[in-house]
């Protein structure tokens, strides 16, 4: 007996020891790849082109993951907007780069980053190089990229859709009655059409109005670019995608919106001919992720600096990531960058659709500290509305892509009344003792009496009014003035430019410039906040990173959206600055 439990204790440590030791080598081994890989540079040839390839929901910033530490070179990795631009801007300046292989499959990258990019594609062909462009499919999204290039490719099999916009909302009250749940509605703002979806089961007139002025706004934006780049006049244009005239490739060669019908392998062959290289000679197409290796890191250590500070996502209070807005992260990081006396000024990157009202709040202070410090300045991205307009209202100049959506000033709070749930479908009844007539505040089991509304709403007018008085004082507006622009209105940057709401047009690089002017800096290095999570603290510090998040965007499909939808309205909690929950632009 002393035999056996002697070998079988041994074989018990034996095992123990072999874990903890293929798990120490596990993670050096990780540890060693990640320390090797990352921005690899290679050796670039004369007349080589990058392959830009457009096929995901482009992110601000390039996402610190292992996704991307562990593509091989001959995959792509997720570059941001931040690396993309970099990537064509230096392009443009390389001797060695003669073109971009734009490969610009579906996508559900918004329009405002999208222009971004075309701007900077657009910059690089006015150098004198050329860019090719190839997809399978093409809609509005991925063709409004596309149309910039000098020949436009389709696959011979592939497919066109491109009958204009639509947005697209689901609404959940029909759901919510069948389940016993109302949720009640205190807001300010005709127009405020987030809380509907929730509230209502169809559009009102007010917020059908709205998204109609602003989507054909961005649908205005993206004929005239199409019109400009493939001359063809915009009433044409019009009609055609009206009528839904065109529907195979065939019909938009001989239309003129694409040049050719081809295979994979007869775009490379296109290539060979532009660039003069005979069919053996090897092609110089290098992966942009590649090409991102060759680029110079920024010294971030002395000298001047321009900060610059992401605003990313929902608006919430707390710790933030590259997805969501955190108060604490944010206002940290603004606080930091304003007592930093090697930044210059701040240039503010707002892409959010707002949030928590307390949240945006704080973080709208630490903007406000900044005046007569150093200048701030607001670059907007595809949204920023409501809470993401709050928190740039009190900034230096405000600048914005013409399709940005903006505005939407205005309040809500959604409260669920979950009596017929709570009594009539599962059977359960609460008693209340209470030391006063209005201790139980709050119930969900019984719904809101005329005093707690009475409550909720002056709660709601104080917040617009402060968001109102926000907005006066650092747009210079009167009362008046705010007070038409207000009502939860959303607009795009095309009508809030001479609403005074924004100050100019432009990207994320000409608010850094914007930034520098207005701080009298001439040399200066760029530092990016929130300092993004490495790899290893996202996978064991157990917090979700883009690689969960991209994967169930692929296997979701349009359903993600409804999903996030549903998640966005169980975590907002308390008074909320927001637009419409889900709005799918397609």
């Amino acid at each position: 007996m002393k035999q056996f439990l002697k070998y079988t204790l041994a074989t018990i440590v034996g095992v123990f020891i072999t874990f903890i030791f293929l798990g120490l080598l596990m993670f050096f081994t990780i540890l060693g790849l990640a320390s090797s890989s990352g921005k690899k540079g290679i050796t670039l040839k004369n007349n080589s082109v990058i392959e830009l390839n457009i096929n995901y929901d482009v992110p601000e910033r390039t996402p610190q993951s292992f996704m991307n530490i562990f593509l091989s070179d001959e995959q792509d990795a997720l570059l941001g907007l931040n690396d993309i631009l970099t990537i064509i801007d230096n392009a443009s300046a390389d001797p060695k780069i003669k073109g971009i292989y734009l490969k610009t499959n579906l996508n559900n990258t918004g329009y405002a980053t999208s222009l971004e990019i075309r701007n900077a594609l657009d910059k690089f062909k006015k150098t004198g190089k050329f860019i090719y462009a190839y997809a399978p499919y093409y809609d509005e999204k991925n063709y409004y990229l596309a149309s910039v290039a000098d020949s436009i490719f389709i696959e011979k099999a592939g497919s066109v859709l491109l009958n204009g916009l639509s947005a697209n909302l689901m609404f959940y009250k029909g759901a919510l009655d069948k389940l016993g749940v109302e949720m009640q509605v205190i807001k300010v703002g005709a127009y405020k059409g987030a809380v509907e979806t929730f509230s209502r089961n169809d559009l009102s007139p007010e917020n059908r109005e709205q998204i109609g002025v602003y989507l054909n706004n961005i649908y205005s934006t993206f004929i005239n670019a199409v019109s400009t780049s493939r001359k063809i006049d915009t009433s044409v244009l019009r009609k055609s995608f009206n009528d839904f005239s065109i529907q195979t490739p065939a019909q938009a060669v001989a239309f003129g919106l694409i040049d050719r019908t081809v295979y994979s392998d007869e775009v490379l062959k296109s290539f060979r001919k532009k660039l003069g290289l005979k069919e053996k000679e090897e092609l110089p197409i290098v992966k942009a992720g590649q090409y991102a290796g060759n680029m110079n890191e920024e010294e971030e250590k002395g000298g001047d600096k321009i900060a610059v500070i992401y605003a990313v996502g929902e608006i919430m209070e707390g710790e933030g990531d590259d997805q969501t807005i955190g108060s604490v992260t944010l206002s940290k990081s603004i606080a930091n960058a304003r007592e930093d006396k090697h930044i210059k000024a701040i240039v503010l990157r707002v892409n959010s659709p707002g949030g928590s009202s307390l949240a945006s709040d704080i973080i709208m202070r630490e903007i406000k500290l900044c005046k007569g410090i150093k200048p701030v300045v607001v670059s907007m991205n595809d949204v920023a509305a409501s809470g993401g307009y709050y928190i740039s209202a009190m900034a230096d100049s405000i600048i914005a892509m013409p399709n940005t959506i903006t505005g939407s000033i205005g309040v809500f709070g959604l409260f669920p009344n979950m009596q017929s749930l709570l009594n009539d479908k599962m059977g359960l009844t609460f008693e209340s003792v209470k030391t006063g007539q209005y201790s139980d505040f709050g119930r969900v089991d019984k719904p809101l009496s005329e005093v707690d509304r009475m409550y909720l709403q002056n709660m709601v007018n104080r917040i617009y009014d402060d968001f109102t008085g926000v907005v006066e004082t650092g747009r210079g507006l009167d009362s008046i003035a705010v007070e038409a622009l207000a009502q939860g209105r959303v607009w795009t940057a095309n009508d809030a430019l001479s609403r005074k709401l924004i100050d100019s047009y432009g990207g994320i690089n000409d608010a850094i410039k914007i930034a520098a002017y207005m701080s009298k800096t001439k040399t200066y290095s760029v530092s990016s906040f929130p300092k993004q999570d490495d790899p290893f603290k996202k996978l064991f510090g157990g917090k979700a990173n883009a690689m969960m998040e991209t994967k169930m965007s692929n296997d979701l499909g349009v359903f993600y959206n409804y999903y996030k939808t549903l998640q966005t309205a169980v975590k907002s909690q308390g008074f909320q600055m927001r637009m419409p929950f889900n709005l799918n632009i397609q």
